[in-house]
């Protein structure tokens, strides 16, 4: 079995090595490899960018836009995925008539123009808001202050265009036909994809599993690590 973990808006794969290590410690993988949303493409593109790093009989993670990613390759390649599992993922990030459980419009606006004319306020407010109340939310967010700068994220050019990718995305009718086995982790706590997103992504699709984990924020690294972990190492011990 393979690992590849696509990442979520902004940050770099630093913040999944100790992730990647306490899994390799009860899910027997050959290699883990994770991808950084890190360059201007289309949704196809991405899948097209994907398909060339991904080998066959892979185990699929995807955190947040990189869930909502994941979501679009394995309906387009599902011989390739053994198994799929997203994490703190809603299939659409902002709220419409017919999606309530998501974020508002105007506040996807106000932040998608901080991410663009005022680089370091948005990581400060980024990294307090995927880390709030999670399992140790102020620890998490003075190890992510060390991966997560100015200096460390994307250009703007990239942020932008992969805000856009959140925004647009619709992944619900992927998901709802797909049928490879999936799971779907939500953090009780999470303040970006509220945890009535699990409810409405359950009614998608009855075959996909659900878990929702008390005290875990929208940040699967760290503190919540272990609680993650151990539903994937759950899913995966399932997948043949």
């Amino acid at each position: 079995m393979n690992v590849v973990i696509i990442n979520g808006w902004a940050m770099t794969s630093g913040i999944w090595s100790e992730f990647c290590d306490q899994l390799k410690a009860v899910v027997a993988y050959e290699n883990c490899q994770v991808i950084d949303i890190d360059r201007c493409l289309t949704s196809s593109e991405w899948v097209q960018y994907i398909d060339e790093i991904i080998k066959p009989n892979t185990l699929l993670i995807g955190w947040s836009l990189g869930g909502m990613l994941a979501l679009e390759y394995a309906h387009r390649h599902p011989e390739k995925v053994l198994g799929l599992c997203t994490l703190q993922m809603n299939p659409k990030f902002v709220t419409g008539s017919d999606w309530s459980s998501a974020m508002e419009p105007r506040a996807f606006q106000e932040f998608k123009q901080l991410a663009e004319c005022n680089a370091k306020s948005m990581t400060k407010r980024f990294g307090f808001l995927v880390t709030a109340k999670g399992v140790d939310g102020l620890g998490d967010l003075k190890r992510l202050k060390q991966n997560f700068t100015v200096s460390t994220i994307s250009p703007v050019d990239v942020l932008q265009n992969s805000l856009e990718l959140l925004e647009t995305l619709d992944a619900r009718a992927k998901l709802g036909a797909l049928r490879l086995p999936q799971v779907h982790i939500y953090g009780e706590s999470d303040q970006l994809v509220p945890k009535a997103a699990a409810k409405q992504v359950e009614a998608l699709n009855d075959q996909v599993h659900i878990e929702l984990i008390e005290g875990v924020s929208h940040f699967p690294c760290y503190s919540a690590a272990s609680r993650i972990i151990e539903r994937i190492s759950k899913f995966a011990g399932g997948l043949s």
